[in-house]
């Protein structure tokens, strides 16, 4: 029985992860959770799995939560809050793995005790790799924990991988489905609303990736990720449009093969090799039918439409703190164009102007991360 800790329990890969765990009832329970605010959703999730640790972002939503739940019989669910509870309930709490499903920076810290506390992690807040991937990696050898990733695209590289060795690998090939935007023309991009951003074609996700799939910054922030988790250089990772999205992600070897992941756009199915890896769980999702799919196209990203990837590249080049900035940054300027301060153009504009302005540092340990995220919410504001 492998017992689970899940960070983001009511956000998309939250609620699937739910699924996965009760489809499989004899290999997986979720002893814990973490959520932002107590409502419905967060309510049913306690009754339903009657975890050990329940916790909520502030001392009122863990108030509230604990006045409804706290006298219903059978639950025994102790209830923290804010970064310290979140702390408590990984490093005290009866878990074998972490599955981090928060939106944005906010994940970093869930993602560092865990590997910290020895607890394998399984890793769909791409932010926190992005952030701090060399600390982490460094964590996790220390600690003998294990980083297992959830973002299709990497769930994909992590599993072609085990077709070869990395010394044998030419390139990885991360697929995006191109968002909304991909065959607009660039022209009209100051003419795109918040809600138009917000209707992906494929995917049904949070607000903040959801944004960053339409500029591709969530390509961009895969780069990054992917070279943290793999140790590929940036040069050999390539980005191709795949508007069917059925092919998550491919590795190239040298002898000229390519292997490909493919599968339905259902986040259960990486989410389940995740928690059953090195195994596998049986019917998470509908087969893809080969017979259905018509065509299967792959497209060059239009750099000077979509700029997020050359930004991208660019942090990691320059490395040290700058991937967390520009991870950072491009996470405040989402919000303000959610909130409509700014234009959909103006996300990448001002992400760069940032970056500019910023002296990178050395990051020797999480408190430098932090202090690097401190600096880019100043630098934002100032934009």
């Amino acid at each position: 029985m492998r017992k689970i800790f899940l960070a983001g329990s009511t956000g998309s890969i939250g609620k699937n992860a739910v699924e996965v765990a009760f489809s499989y009832p004899n290999k997986l329970k979720i002893t814990g959770i973490a959520a932002g605010h107590f409502g419905a959703e967060l309510k049913g999730q306690v009754i339903r799995l009657k975890p050990s640790y329940c916790v909520l972002s502030s001392r009122a939503e863990s108030d509230k939560a604990k006045s409804t739940l706290e006298n219903m019989v059978g639950i025994e669910t102790k209830f923290l809050f804010g970064e310290e509870g979140l702390r408590e309930a990984i490093f005290h709490g009866d878990f074998d793995i972490v599955l981090n499903a928060i939106s944005g920076s906010a994940g970093l810290m869930p993602s560092y005790w865990s590997l910290k506390a020895g607890k394998d992690l399984a890793l769909a807040n791409k932010e926190s790799m992005v952030m701090a991937g060399e600390i982490l990696n460094r964590t996790a050898e220390s600690s003998k924990a294990k980083i297992i990733p959830v973002d299709s695209e990497h769930s994909a590289l992590f599993q072609c991988l085990n077709c070869g060795k990395k010394s044998d690998v030419n390139k990885l090939i991360l697929t995006a489905s191109g968002g909304p935007f991909y065959g607009r023309d660039k022209a009209s991009f100051k003419e795109i609303t918040p809600a138009m951003a917000l209707n992906h074609p494929k995917w049904k996700m949070g607000k903040k990736i959801t944004v960053d799939s339409s500029t591709l910054a969530n390509k961009g922030l895969e780069i990054i990720e992917a070279y943290f988790l793999f140790g590929i250089d940036e040069k050999y990772i390539d980005v191709l449009i795949h508007p069917q999205a059925v092919i998550h992600s491919m590795v190239e070897f040298k002898d000229g093969s390519i292997i490909a992941q493919m599968g339905q756009p259902d986040m259960k199915g990486p989410i389940g090799y995740a928690l059953s890896y090195p195994r596998r769980f049986h019917s998470l999702m509908k087969p893809l039918m080969l017979a259905d799919i018509a065509f299967i196209e792959f497209f060059k990203p239009d750099a000077e439409k979509f700029p997020f990837l050359r930004l991208a590249r660019q942090a990691l080049r320059i490395g040290k703190s700058m991937p967390a900035v520009f991870c950072e940054a491009n996470e405040f300027f989402v919000n303000s164009f959610l909130n409509e301060r700014i234009s959909f153009n103006g996300i990448a504009e001002n992400v760069e102007k940032v970056m500019e302005k910023y002296n990178p540092s050395e990051l020797n340990d999480i408190e430098d991360v932090i202090a690097a995220k401190r600096q880019a919410a100043i630098l934002s504001r100032a934009v």
